[in-house]
């Protein structure tokens, strides 16, 4: 979905999920490979696997005993995610704004749009809200557009997926 190679996938997932004092790379390799070669569609079914869109990680219940899973708009009481937002660098103004949507409707995906907009001065939000795996993508054509701008002779973009990619 955001254009990561498997190995990039598997780089990125021993990373992150070695962050957590119970997983080491040996329980990596023997709890989780069998599920990225099943996301690309290497093991199971042999077909690649899509990411789960908002709505259904909206609806997912609530995290236990040291999970991360889910919307952090939906997962967060407000107070906890003014904290996260403050952390994050959000203004109060758009922190407000999310609130009300929280409030005023359950309205999970505006909320993660407004954050986008917060985190992406002069963006519009558009294609943002549906899949984190969209979010991603538009934060790095913004990310690109904004490199290009500072700096048309280079782009520091390395790392990122490329251009092609990302529809761009």
């Amino acid at each position: 979905d955001c254009g990561f190679t498997i190995d990039d996938s598997f780089r990125w997932w021993k990373q992150e999920l070695c962050k957590d004092a119970e997983i080491d790379a040996a329980s990596f390799e023997k709890n989780y490979t069998y599920d990225v070669e099943h996301a690309y569609g290497k093991k199971g079914h042999l077909q690649g696997q899509n990411a789960f869109g908002c709505p259904k990680l909206i609806a997912m219940p609530g995290e236990s005993g040291g999970q991360v899973h889910g919307c952090v708009f939906k997962q967060l009481d407000i107070p906890q995610l003014r904290q996260q937002m403050h952390r994050w660098k959000v203004s109060d103004d758009s922190m407000m704004e999310m609130e009300k949507l929280i409030n005023n409707g359950k309205h999970y995906q505006l909320a993660c749009i407004e954050y986008f907009k917060a985190q992406h001065p002069g963006a519009d939000g558009e294609g943002v809200g549906n899949t984190p795996g969209d979010y991603f993508k538009e934060s790095c054509r913004c990310h690109i557009k904004k490199d290009i701008a500072n700096s048309p002779a280079k782009s520091s973009n390395a790392g990122s997926p490329s251009p092609a990619a990302l529809g761009a």
